[in-house]
């Protein structure tokens, strides 16, 4: 038996442009067994060759990688005995088969088409913490330590430009700055998109790095923020047509579909081939018995 076993990147995840995020397996004939490493995957290379950066194991990325490595395998095994079952003469048998092959095929084509995939404003908001981060990726995805240095450094940042920013609105030298980052950018006359974006990641990872009330009120900050973000330069939306073009493709897009149509339409016609559940003529239990005329001749 020819045996194919290896290291190869499985759960493709939230992918922003060419960015995404994906889990080095250790797999054996194609199946995932144990993921070795996360990574955000800069660029692709021939051959199965990447420019990556390690991250965390990133959990949704190693459960998408399984989901749809085994979602294909459940499928394939679940057809032949289910198909079987759908061309059975007893009704709920086929209905159970036919719904056995839909599942499974369900569950494939969710793993592929809707695990893992951002919304419109979730790829905005990658794009600013790019700008900050280096790629379009959550903070939490990065350690603690790289988190912690990227905050002291929006924090100086911040700092700095508060300075400038508020010299211009009248306001007493020091006041707001030292109110701190979240009550200044959500003061109505902060209207500086860069400080806004930066105190926008800011936040982001401070709720990342705290717990209970703290991490609340960073995510009620972000929040606010992200709002304010969308009302005072409403373009930030504009830029993610840009990593769309890019990320856009035909077949990825359905390819994801492909188990689940194909499930139906193999599942639809076993059971209109089944006479029991869709009756297109009468069994020959259901047959009328017919009556005839004898010649009278033979009566006699």
């Amino acid at each position: 038996m020819f045996v194919v076993g290896g290291r190869r990147l499985y759960g493709k995840v939230e992918q922003v442009g060419s960015t995404y995020i994906a889990t080095t397996f250790a797999f054996l004939q194609f199946f995932p067994l144990f993921p070795v490493q996360s990574h955000i995957v800069v660029a692709e290379g021939s051959a199965d060759t990447h420019k990556v950066v390690h991250i965390k194991t990133h959990w949704k990325s190693v459960a998408t990688g399984y989901l749809r490595a085994y979602g294909i395998a459940a499928s394939l095994i679940a057809l032949i005995p289910g198909l079987a079952m759908a061309g059975t003469s007893k009704v709920p048998t086929a209905y159970v088969g036919a719904g056995l092959v839909v599942v499974c095929a369900g569950l494939t084509t969710a793993a592929f088409s809707m695990i893992g995939r951002l919304s419109r404003e979730e790829k905005a908001q990658r794009l600013i913490y790019a700008r900050f981060l280096g790629h379009p990726v959550h903070p939490s995805v990065l350690d603690e330590d790289m988190r912690g240095s990227i905050a002291q450094k929006l924090r100086d940042f911040l700092e700095e430009r508060a300075a400038a920013a508020m010299t211009g609105a009248n306001y007493r030298k020091g006041g707001p700055v030292k109110a701190g980052y979240r009550v200044l950018a959500l003061e109505p006359s902060m209207r500086d998109r860069e400080y806004l974006e930066a105190a926008f990641t800011l936040a982001c990872i401070d709720a990342s790095l705290s717990v209970g009330p703290m991490r609340a009120d960073a995510e009620r900050v972000h929040g606010a923020l992200w709002n304010k973000l969308l009302a005072e330069h409403p373009d930030v939306l504009e830029v993610v047509r840009d990593a769309e073009v890019v990320q856009r493709s035909w077949v990825s897009s359905v390819l994801g579909f492909v188990p689940l149509v194909a499930a139906l339409g193999i599942c639809c016609v076993m059971l209109l081939r089944n006479d029991s559940v869709f009756k297109w003529k009468p069994s020959t239990s259901e047959k009328k018995p017919e009556y005839g005329f004898v010649p009278e001749e033979l009566l006699r």
